[in-house]
């Protein structure tokens, strides 16, 4: 199927293009829709487009925690890895489009009122032949509406949002400053509700078209637009002033202040500068309020990508209802979208129809794309043909990669393509975007959003799983019960069930399943290893992790996701205490900081750990600390040896030996290790980790959480 999008060359402005790509899969809480006509926003994705690689660099230059996340880069990861970090951010693919309606072709089991077959009308998806929305925000099209009509659902959300943010009463005069789509859509729900509409323009065709759907009095946007308003007006001043135009002048939000009556009310639905004047402002005691695109729901993860809808007795009007009242004006004949259509262009054609919004402004209003109604049956993975060698023969390296996040971006990825004995066969992802632009990056031979695609294929010999926490287990044990050899980034599971899960799939299968502890694999690590090899008698170990804070809806803290950060990252620790010991845990015992939080909010623990040679651990790990102290430092003592590794880059043994190593970056092993697991494939070494290792460390972490919650200590075992 084809999908839209931007992409930025040099320090040109963006190049639209139409790339094939994978369909998406339904899942539980979404619709899967063949798209038949989606909207281009003139004004959010046309100013994107218009935009230059060197306004990204001025507004790099002009953000100062921008400057100081590339410093500390530079610092941490060294010239070469922020090079290639910035250049993917200046280089990745955007997805265009968030307004459409097509056809529904598959309906998951937590969807209400929408079945196949019904026409469906969509917001925040892009522009693509089938598109996957999720519940809350895709709505059933009423009998009688288009879906030529349909498409502008997510623009006229906005707008109707923003009529709500006004709060205005019948008969109140109020003023549409800016007449472009969104405008224009403001202009005729404020007319539905009884208000005396003015509105203003730099383009005369605009205010003449806003006329003929119920604007009473059109103003040229000029110096003299207050002064001509307060006069229409008996020198009252308009009750309200909505602010839809997308300026970087501060004459907007002046004249607003103007034209506005004591007490009056402006409302900021575009992109304007906010230099309010104080005084008029103070002595007229106006209310500013901001109006956030589609309604309550915008934004909240849990509204939009969980389905948890808010109750209608708390909260009347949510993003979803907003979207089904806009279809409802549309059906009953008080919003006439059909007359703000200037062009249609099929998707193939896209980039004529963001020329015509950039070049001809005053020709051009609302732009439609079209789709080919028969893109539905095109559903399968994507071969591609990227420059890539000729494959090698069955069982010789060909590996799958589920899942393209951040972490395997920065490190996996890059080291898979750097391999020679590893060959990247298809590139797995949720969103049809990421698996074409990853798969081009990164030299894979298809791509596809199913990964059952890559676990079946006769031709990969190894799946490499990316993706997040809570799938790690269950697509690990699928493709082991298909025979193919397994690496998982840590944690292997995040539950006893998952546990369970995993050794079923192990009894079953001739195959290897690696779990991501490449600390395993640092080069400082190991040298401490070969020291400790030498030592007699229990060990006792102190890991501090200063891991620092995150953003509370970060997704490692969603129970749909992930377990917390305990099991999701102190598991790497867990599992560093065993290799380092030789030994297994018998017991923990933690405790936590403060009141003890649910378990995927537990992060400020020490756990120490016992084990069966009589060796001691201690793990302190913590979100209260600063960046500006290193994450990471272990101590280890052990038969009249004492080892010290500060963050990687620094090895310290004093006893029998007297070791100083310095390095002026961290290695955690991330290359080594797969390096290691190419050579476990080739059949040149034995697995360093096994499926054991991870359940191992899973379970751990477990007994972990339950002794600082219960505050008692746990037997492992």
């Amino acid at each position: 199927m084809k999908q839209l999008f931007m992409q930025k060359n040099m320090m040109r402005s963006a190049k639209v293009r139409a790339e094939d790509v994978p369909a998406p899969r339904c899942e539980a809480s979404s619709v899967v829709i063949a798209n038949r006509h989606s909207l281009i926003s003139a004004g959010t994705e046309s100013t994107a487009v218009r935009s230059s690689k060197r306004d990204m660099v001025v507004k790099a230059i002009r953000e100062p925690d921008i400057r100081q996340s590339v410093v500390e880069m530079l610092v941490d990861g060294g010239v070469r890895r922020t090079a290639d970090r910035v250049h993917y951010e200046m280089t990745k693919w955007t997805a265009l489009g968030y307004s459409g309606a097509g056809l529904a072709i598959e309906v998951g089991c937590e969807i209400d009122g929408i079945k196949p077959g019904d026409l469906v009308a969509y917001g925040g998806q892009g522009h693509a032949e089938i598109i996957r929305a999720p519940k809350n925000l895709c709505v059933r099209v009423p009998d009688g509406v288009s879906t030529r009509e349909a498409a502008f659902v997510a623009l006229g959300s906005i707008a109707l949002q923003a009529v709500r943010r006004a709060n205005v009463q019948v008969g109140e005069t109020v003023a549409v400053l800016g007449l472009g789509l969104v405008g224009q859509l403001v202009s005729q729900l404020l007319h539905a509700s009884g208000a005396r509409v003015i509105g203003s323009d730099v383009i005369a065709k605009r205010l003449e078209l806003a006329g003929q759907l119920g604007l009473e009095q059109g103003f040229a946007a000029n110096d003299g637009l207050p002064q001509a308003v307060r006069q229409y007006t008996d020198g009252v001043g308009v009750d309200r002033v909505l602010l839809c135009a997308s300026t970087s002048s501060r004459a907007v939000i002046e004249q607003a202040v103007e034209m506005a009556r004591d007490r009056g009310r402006i409302v900021v639905v575009g992109r304007v500068n906010l230099d309010i004047p104080h005084e008029p402002f103070y002595m007229k005691e106006l209310d500013l309020v901001i109006s956030r695109s589609y309604g309550p729901g915008r934004y909240d993860r849990d509204y939009e990508e969980h389905g948890i809808d808010y109750p209608i007795g708390y909260i009347r009007w949510t993003e979803k209802r907003n979207m089904a009242e806009f279809l409802r004006l549309i059906q009953a004949g008080k919003v006439d979208v059909k007359s703000l259509i200037t062009h249609e262009f099929l998707i193939g054609q896209a980039a004529e129809g963001y020329d015509s919004l950039i070049s001809r402004p005053a020709e051009s209003l609302a732009v439609l794309l079209k789709y080919d109604e028969g893109a539905a049956n095109n559903r399968a993975e994507l071969p591609l043909s990227n420059g890539t060698p000729a494959l090698a023969p069955a069982k010789s390296g060909n590996v799958a990669v589920i899942g393209c996040g951040a972490f395997a971006r920065q490190f996996h990825l890059p080291n898979l393509k750097k391999n020679g004995d590893l060959r990247l066969h298809t590139l797995v992802a949720s969103s049809a975007q990421s698996a074409k632009e990853m798969a081009v990056r990164y030299g894979a031979v298809q791509c596809a959003t199913d990964p059952s695609h890559a676990i079946e294929d006769p031709e990969i010999d190894a799946v490499m799983i990316f993706t997040r926490d809570k799938t790690h287990a269950s697509l690990a044990a699928e493709a082991l019960h298909a025979g193919k050899h397994v690496f998982c980034e840590k944690p292997l599971g995040i539950s006893l069930e998952d546990c369970e899960l995993l050794l079923d799939a192990a009894q079953s299968a001739n195959a290897i399943c690696m779990t991501g502890f490449n600390r395993r694999f640092a080069p400082l690590i190991c040298q401490a290893k070969d020291v400790l090899d030498t030592c007699h008698g229990p060990k006792m170990i102190h890991y501090r992790v200063n891991a620092g804070a995150m953003a509370k809806d970060e997704w490692v803290y969603d129970p749909e996701h992930a377990a917390g950060r305990i099991v999701g990252e102190a598991c790497h620790f867990v599992d560093l205490f065993r290799y380092l010991i030789g030994a297994e845990p018998v017991s923990v015992s933690a405790h936590c900081l403060g009141p003890c939080p649910s378990a995927t909010r537990l992060e400020d623990v020490t756990a120490t750990f016992e084990f069966s040679d009589e060796s001691t651990a201690t793990l302190q790990y913590t979100a209260k600390g600063s960046s500006l102290l290193g994450k990471e430092r272990l101590e280890v003592f052990c038969d009249g040896t004492a080892i010290m590794i500060d963050d990687f880059k620094r090895l310290t043994i004093r006893g029998k030996l007297r070791v100083d190593v310095k390095h002026r970056r961290p290695d955690k092993g991330h290359a080594a290790e797969l390096e290691h697991f190419a050579d476990v494939l080739m059949g040149r070494t034995q697995p360093l980790i096994t499926l054991q290792d991870g359940i191992v460390a899973t379970m751990c972490c477990l007994k972990l959480i339950d002794s600082a919650r219960n505050c008692e200590q746990n037997m492992i075992g």
